[in-house]
């Protein structure tokens, strides 16, 4: 009966996650359903078919030996650089730590048990969560943009020292043009860019700037480009493109467009500024996108750390409570 209980109480989430995803998919709270129900899928497969509980160990290897299989061709392709290494890193890690947390309690001291216990709760609600990060990045690629926007933002990233565009941000300006385009064939409604980004210490101008003559030279007009070139990080790209496209018209509808696996961050953080924007994602090398997106996933947490604060506070009143369990 415990299984059937289970399963009822993840249906009911799996239908709270698909109105919440579909009213708002940039929340957090969508992460934490997806979390929630994460869990009771191990627990219904632990109590059904006998499943060991760790079974939340078996995704998150497979998809750390998939980045560590991208961390290869990236090394191979772009050199040994610290970052490249995050796959092995995290696979080694994470092993190491499931080993000596998972041993039975028979073999720890009585004394620290709590302590485990503590520990083993907490390192089971970080495995729900990067699944549930996972999950949802994947998720929100999905969404069709619609085609009403008034302005596409353009996040910006790094240029080289000649002022030209790399692989990476040319795709998002690429993707933004056909997005313009597609618009325009479906429903006649013409976009203004808004390409974002600031000078570097390293860059010979601004990304909205190189961006904006790439635009230019691709068929923009000039008065359909208003470039943002203050801006340092994702945030205040959002931010400065939002207060150059209030300037310009009240209630505009936005797109914002940004590589794949960088979608979901710019949204949450879109949200978290009350900017309303759909987000588009341009496509990357298959190699570097895992890497990429496990940063993406750091960056996450970190974002909601007042979150996994307070969870951890949880965590350790149900180890306190549940002491005498052990």
């Amino acid at each position: 009966m415990i299984h059937i209980a289970l399963l009822l109480l993840a249906l009911v989430l799996l239908f709270m996650l698909s109105r919440y995803f579909t009213n708002d998919p940039f929340s957090y709270g969508n992460i934490l359903l997806t979390g929630a129900i994460v869990f009771l899928i191990s627990l219904i497969l632990d109590e059904t078919y006998g499943l060991p509980t760790r079974f939340l160990t078996f995704p998150l290897c497979l998809l750390s030996f998939f980045i560590c299989v991208s961390n290869v061709v990236l090394l191979k392709r772009e050199g040994f650089r610290l970052h490249n290494f995050l796959g092995f890193l995290f696979l080694g890690t994470y092993l190491i730590i499931t080993n000596i947390l998972w041993y039975r309690f028979e073999t720890v001291p009585v004394t620290v048990t709590p302590f485990v216990f503590f520990i083993r709760l907490f390192v089971c609600y970080l495995e729900c969560t990067i699944l549930a990060i996972w999950i949802m990045g994947y998720a929100v690629l999905r969404i069709k943009p619609e085609y009403d926007k008034d302005f596409i933002i353009i996040l910006g990233c790094s240029i080289s020292r000649k002022g030209k565009l790399r692989p990476l941000i040319k795709a998002r300006v690429n993707r933004a043009i056909r997005f313009a385009w597609e618009q325009e064939w479906n429903v006649e409604k013409s976009s203004v860019y808004i390409p974002s980004g600031g000078q570097g210490n390293d860059e010979p101008m601004s990304e909205g700037s190189a961006m904006e003559m790439y635009l230019i030279s691709h068929g923009a007009e000039e008065f359909e480009v208003h470039a943002e070139k203050e801006s340092r990080n994702t945030r205040e790209n959002l931010i400065f493109s939002k207060r150059i496209i209030d300037s310009l018209k009240e209630n505009a509808r936005i797109a914002v467009v940004t590589t794949n696996y960088h979608v979901l961050r710019s949204g949450m953080l879109a949200k978290k500024e009350g900017i309303s924007a759909q987000l588009i994602g341009s496509t990357t090398k298959w190699y570097f996108w895992p890497n990429a997106f496990f940063r993406e996933t750091v960056a996450i947490l970190f974002m909601y750390s007042r979150i996994h604060i307070i969870s951890a506070l949880l965590c350790a009143v149900i180890a306190a409570s549940f002491r005498f369990f052990l």
